[in-house]
């Protein structure tokens, strides 16, 4: 298989993920959103896509934990770098060596990410051309590369909590030379209001089973708290 899929992810672990989503919820509640998400997401996007997908996971002293939480059934690989540029570009250089030859990297945090939308991501790989994900904060939650085509600069020295990132990084492949495939626009979930916004959608939106079901009752407290 020559397409892979570098989905990225942190173990749940109370007060290190959706640290936002903790503040007017709670660490714990915010974690079992976070894991549960994760387990209906993979499976989703595993069970569809024409691609191998590897979960590149944080802390690297989870290897066991990350067994134990997602199974057996996947190719778990340490995230390695002192921060997520240097991470982000050593997952695509671990996948390049193993011999893939088209690539994307995901966040595991993208309600409405797709089978179809990782399909588009990967389909107009080549030398010449990348692909990237616009994410609604300014930012992005995909970005892909041809083997012969990878442009490490794109995660090097950049801020990553600005709102100029996709735009520095459009900015930069057009330095390279590279043109740039650019799919739906998304918005990640790091807030109670971004979960009351995706409850408000119910069954039609982009949650679905469990992960619904905990939005709701996280909802719930958004509505208690009285925020606005």
């Amino acid at each position: 298989m020559s397409d892979c899929v570098l989905f990225f992810v942190k173990y749940p672990e109370p007060g290190a993920v959706k640290t936002r989503l903790a503040v007017d919820s709670s660490p714990e509640l915010a974690a079992e959103f976070y894991k549960v998400f994760v387990e209906e997401k993979l499976a989703e996007l595993a069970g569809s896509v024409d691609a191998e997908i590897i979960v590149f996971f944080a802390p690297e002293t989870a290897r066991r934990a990350m067994g134990d939480w997602l199974g057996t059934g996947h190719r778990y690989i340490a995230q390695k770098g002192a921060d997520l540029g240097r991470r982000m570009e050593n997952g695509f250089r671990e996948a390049f060596f193993m011999g893939y030859e088209r690539v994307v990297l995901v966040g595991s945090d993208i309600p409405g990410l797709t089978p179809d939308l990782l399909t588009q991501g990967l389909t107009p790989l080549t030398p010449e051309r990348a692909s990237l994900g616009p994410a609604e904060d300014g930012g992005y939650y995909l970005i892909g590369f041809h083997r012969k085509g990878f442009v490490p600069e794109v995660f090097r020295d950049m801020a990553w909590s600005e709102r100029e990132v996709l735009q520095v990084t459009l900015g930069r492949l057009a330095q390279a030379g590279r043109a740039c495939v650019e799919l739906a626009h998304l918005e990640d979930l790091d807030t109670l209001e971004d979960l009351q916004t995706m409850v408000a959608l119910g069954r039609s939106g982009p949650l679905r089973g469990r992960s619904l079901e905990l939005a709701k009752r996280l909802a719930g407290l958004y509505r208690v708290a009285g925020f606005r």
